[in-house]
């Protein structure tokens, strides 16, 4: 929104710098009136702040002015109220913005005297813990906000002016360039670092060459080449949001009731003026061990709100600023804790084209170093070697199974051979049942006395018995089934495929892929291109389904089967379904030009094999 007052300050200034008359002057101060009433809610406390930033007051305080022509005559008051004088004013700093009663109602604030009062305690220990850990982290938000920390300084210091120097035989301490807010004055000045000074400087250097880093300062050079303050506020503007959702993350966020920093009174979480405050309690008690009055001076020095060595009676009314951040207090000691520990490095010797095909792979994987690159060689040699001997083992089961189908093969061949043996068994017993039944239809005469005939009929019973005996002694006692051998199914490495040949493909194993993929180049976009809220993108299954041209229903059982991780991400942006975080299909993307997003990701992650403009799937 703040954007959008500056363009209206702008427009305003334009139309009436010329303009010498008040009739000519005031429809264009209320047309901007209705516009702040009507498009903004800005209260009488910041509307001012929000004006004075845009600029409002400086651009027709630099007018040449004259009574009744584009300015009036107004009255200087006293604290008193008593009239001391009379100045000129621009119509429009008469019709527009805040007026005499408005300043003074705004200006009788008591928000930092009920702070004072209400002091909130800080323990050392798990705010240098947490300052420590985002330090180390390889998130260039996470670790700006170590450093604001760790140094006490603005978030446009940190991303863009500050420059950390090292002050000789002291460990825990800079020399400071790159203070905002001083109106074009440069002052050097040494600073505390709550971390050794080397590693802040490492950290720093580590952040400022981040890409992401490094297109934010250029984009807000270009669209203010000449104002450094509008720069800062750019700068400000577009990364408190991820900023502050990190120093909730980490400090404490609305509903804790045990936040590692305790909000400060009238606060309901943690953000980058509270880190700033911390650090001017812990930097004072750990380093100044004198009366109240030269603590505050010693704090008001790391601020940067008056940097002379010798400050007049005068200069110590900017203490009163310093008092602004004075509301937390330490009942324990602050340690030094040291940087995380590194490997030792070692020299390597190669030669002058090796060199040189190392700085080339350097550029072309983007990686900071040389260091990096015979690390990032090694590793894809050592994966390399675990490749060939997954191969080994794969190659001596293939074998392992082949051997197994080859006796399979040759059982299945006995039970055939032993089950056409049985059928021809089984066709002689048919034939000599047939022929034995003709027999039997064919009648004969024959007289025989009782004792003949027991003896014919045993003689009978006795050949039947033994025909009958030899047949089922050829064939086998049990009857087999030849077993039927399911070749081997060929099982396919999808994640091994390049991007043209998943998305060539019509396979069920590669619409997972695309899916999966898809998921990755959505996360890898938010971590590193993405600037802010407006072109952050959401994980949800209408976006997944655009960029990955997968059916609804599989995208859908694919985020139920990796839920934890699309509610992860999303909630790591601040764009998780509020009522419902199991349902990653919120409306995080509403009114963002996704197209425009997806295109981008498309051809930055999926080597524009993906999404297509103008061809969403259906």
């Amino acid at each position: 929104m703040s954007k959008a007052v500056q363009e209206q300050v702008d427009q305003l200034f334009v139309a009436v710098k010329d303009l010498q008359s008040l009739e000519e002057i005031k429809p264009h101060c209320e047309k901007f009136n209705e516009w702040i009433n009507t498009n903004t809610n800005y209260s009488i406390k910041s509307l001012g702040t929000v004006l004075s930033r845009a600029g409002f007051y400086k651009k027709f305080k630099s007018l040449p002015l004259e009574q009744g022509k584009n300015a009036d005559s107004v009255p200087k008051h006293d604290a008193q109220g008593n009239v001391t004088g009379y100045e000129l004013k621009h119509y429009v700093l008469l019709l527009c913005g805040l007026d005499k009663k408005d300043w003074e109602e705004r200006n009788e604030s008591t928000r930092v005297s009920l702070r004072l009062d209400n002091g909130q305690e800080i323990s050392p220990d798990e705010y240098l813990e947490v300052t420590g850990k985002l330090l180390e982290s390889q998130d260039l938000h996470e670790v700006a906000v170590g450093l604001i920390a760790a140094t006490g300084r603005r978030p446009h210091e940190i991303l863009a002016r500050a420059k950390f120097a090292p002050v000789e035989g002291q460990s825990y301490q800079v020399m400071f360039t790159g203070q905002g807010k001083k109106r074009g004055d440069k002052p050097v000045f040494p600073i505390a670092t709550l971390y050794p000074a080397s590693y802040v400087i490492e950290r720093l250097n580590w952040l400022r060459k981040e890409p992401t880093t490094k297109a934010l300062l250029a984009e807000v050079a270009n669209e203010n080449p000449t104002d450094l303050s509008a720069q800062n506020r750019a700068i400000d503007s577009r990364r408190n949001g991820s900023l502050n959702r990190v120093v909730r993350g980490y400090f404490g966020d609305k509903g804790d009731k045990t936040p590692i920093l305790n909000f400060r009174h009238g606060e309901e979480q943690d953000n980058c003026k509270a880190l700033r405050a911390a650090y001017l309690a812990l930097a004072t008690e750990r380093d100044c061990q004198g009366s109240t009055g030269s603590k505050m001076l010693h704090a008001a020095r790391l601020a940067g709100h008056f940097v002379k060595d010798a400050p007049t009676d005068r200069d110590l009314q900017n203490l009163v600023t310093t008092l602004g951040y004075a509301d937390y207090y330490l009942t324990k000691p602050v340690g030094f804790p040291d940087a995380p520990s590194k490997e030792k490095l070692s020299n390597v010797r190669v030669s002058s084209s090796d060199l040189e095909a190392i700085r080339h792979l350097q550029e072309e994987l983007n990686l900071p170093n040389q260091q990096s690159v015979i690390t990032y060689l090694l590793e894809s040699f050592n994966n390399r070697l675990d490749t060939a001997k997954q191969l080994q083992s794969a190659q001596q089961r293939v074998a392992q199974l082949e051997t197994k189908i080859k006796e399979l093969q040759q059982s299945n061949n006995q039970l055939e051979d032993s089950n056409n043996q049985l059928d021809i068994t089984n066709k002689q017993l048919t034939k000599e049942k047939a022929a034995m039944e003709t027999t039997a239809q064919q009648p004969q005469t024959v007289t025989l006395n009782v004792t003949e005939l027991d003896s014919w009929l045993e003689q009978k019973i006795i050949e039947v018995v033994n025909k009958v005996t030899q047949g089922v002694a050829t064939a086998p006692a049990v009857t087999a089934i030849p077993a039927k051998v399911t070749p081997i199914k060929e099982e396919i490495d999808w994640q091994a495929k390049t991007d043209a040949e998943i998305w060539g493909s019509k396979a069920p194993g590669a619409g997972i892929e695309k899916i999966r993929r898809s998921y990755q180049a959505i996360c890898l976009y938010n971590d590193t291109v993405a600037t802010g809220d407006s072109d952050r993108l959401a994980v949800t299954n209408q976006a997944l389904r655009d960029l990955s041209g997968c059916n609804g229903l599989l995208i859908r059982d694919w985020i139920e089967q990796h839920k934890d991780e699309v509610i992860s991400h999303n909630a790591k942006f601040g764009m998780e379904n509020k009522k419902d975080p199991s349902n990653p299909a919120s409306y995080a993307n509403k009114g963002k030009d996704t197209d425009k997003i997806l295109l981008l990701i498309n051809e930055e992650f999926l080597s524009g094999e993906g999404f297509k403009t103008g061809t969403k799937a259906k």
